[in-house]
C-alpha cells in the first residue's frame, strides 16, 4: 500500500543538509521512494515523503538515514505521521 509520511527529527536546516550530503538522495533514489520534499517551519525541517509500502520506508531508515543520521550526530528519534494513500497521481 503507497504511503506518505511527514516526519520531524527537530533538526534545522544546517542539520537536515549535512543529513541530505550523506544520503545524497538527490542522485541516489531509494528502492520504493516516489518523492521526497522538505520544508522548514519556524526553524525546523519536516520533511514529506511517498513511498511504495512502508516496508521500503523502514528499510531506507535503517539502512541508509541511520547511518547517516550516527555520523552527523543528529537525533535518531522523530515524530513520524504516517497515512495510507487512497489516490495518488504522478503526472
Amino acid at each position: 500500500m503507497t504511503i506518505v509520511r511527514i516526519v520531524n527529527r527537530h533538526v534545522d536546516r544546517e542539520m537536515y543538509d549535512a543529513i541530505n550530503a550523506r544520503v545524497d538522495i538527490d542522485r541516489q533514489h531509494p528502492l520504493g521512494l516516489i518523492m521526497h520534499g522538505a520544508a522548514e517551519v519556524d526553524g525546523t525541517m519536516h520533511v514529506a515523503q511517498v513511498w511504495e509500502s512502508e516496508e521500503y520506508a523502514q528499510r531506507y531508515d535503517e539502512e541508509q538515514l541511520k547511518p547517516a543520521l550516527q555520523a552527523v550526530g543528529a537525533p535518531l528519534d522523530a515524530e513520524i505521521t504516517l497515512f495510507e494513500l487512497h489516490h495518488l497521481v504522478t503526472p
